[in-house]
């Protein structure tokens, strides 16, 4: 007020100078006053998206479904087959659960089964609203191995077992919502690899040909000079500098032999 007082009491003065004094304070005032582009800019810049289409989860919630899992949390244990599993106990993945959707969640078996030496579940995982409506769904199937009593085929606690297959399916409808995703996501990879390298797919496979039983083997030795293999593995050396104990070799290889033979004569 005293600013703008003084500013007036100047103005009336009719001093002529001094008008244009003050309209410089009253640009000055602007500028001060006014952001600037780049601050405009700034605020209204935009956090970058972390969906395509907008999804019902704020950011934060987004964030931490999609953290890199701790290691600390991690573990591993042995794999059948060799090697080792990496993975997250139950406990975590509820506590992440509790912590994004604030306990408005909810999770069901929905069958359940066994076959052999194994039992399985069909859980459902539900999120809901704050209004307690579902706002997603994952279902997905968890398996646990029966523990028998020593010596026998009966089982030592059934309904553990049952219990340990319902927390594999919790864990795997969690990692479809992203939640130690980078840790299933891992291991079923590496499990599909394992199923993958049992199966051999069919392909013509050359095998080794007893001496002078392959066609490229016997047109080998007819270019090569010499009565015996012997003499015929020497002029082989001499003339393209390899070296073979024996004629025992697959057609590729003899084939190979031929043209480094033909590349000599030309050179």
């Amino acid at each position: 007020m005293l600013l703008k007082m003084s500013i007036g009491k100047k103005y009336k003065q009719g001093h002529r100078g001094e008008g244009s004094q003050v309209d410089s304070v009253k640009d000055a005032l602007v500028r001060v006053l006014t952001p600037s582009k780049s601050m405009a800019k700034k605020k209204k810049k935009k956090e970058v998206a972390l969906t395509l289409t907008q999804a019902p989860l704020k950011r934060e919630q987004l964030l931490r479904i999609l953290y890199r899992t701790p290691k600390n949390h991690i573990y591993r244990r042995p794999a059948k087959g060799g090697g080792e599993w990496e993975y997250v106990t139950g406990v975590y993945v509820k506590k992440i659960l509790n912590y994004v959707f604030g306990w408005m969640w909810d999770f069901e078996v929905k069958e359940h089964g066994r076959e052999g030496d194994l039992v399985w579940v069909l859980g459902r995982l539900t999120i809901k609203n704050r209004k307690g409506e579902s706002m997603i769904i994952k279902e997905q199937f968890g398996r646990a191995d029966i523990k028998f009593k020593r010596g026998s085929k009966v089982p030592l606690d059934y309904g553990n077992d049952l219990k340990a297959a319902a927390t594999d399916a919790l864990k795997k409808c969690a990692s479809e919502l992203g939640i130690a995703s980078d840790i299933y996501g891992k291991n079923e990879f590496k499990e599909i690899q394992m199923i993958d390298k049992g199966f051999v797919p069919p392909e013509k496979k050359e095998e080794k040909k007893p001496n002078g039983s392959g066609e490229k083997v016997k047109e080998l030795k007819k270019i090569l000079q010499g009565k015996t293999d012997k003499e015929k593995l020497e002029d082989l050396k001499k003339r393209t500098g390899i070296i073979l104990n024996t004629f025992e070799i697959t057609e590729k290889h003899a084939k190979i032999l031929i043209a480094s033979l033909l590349n000599s004569e030309v050179r």
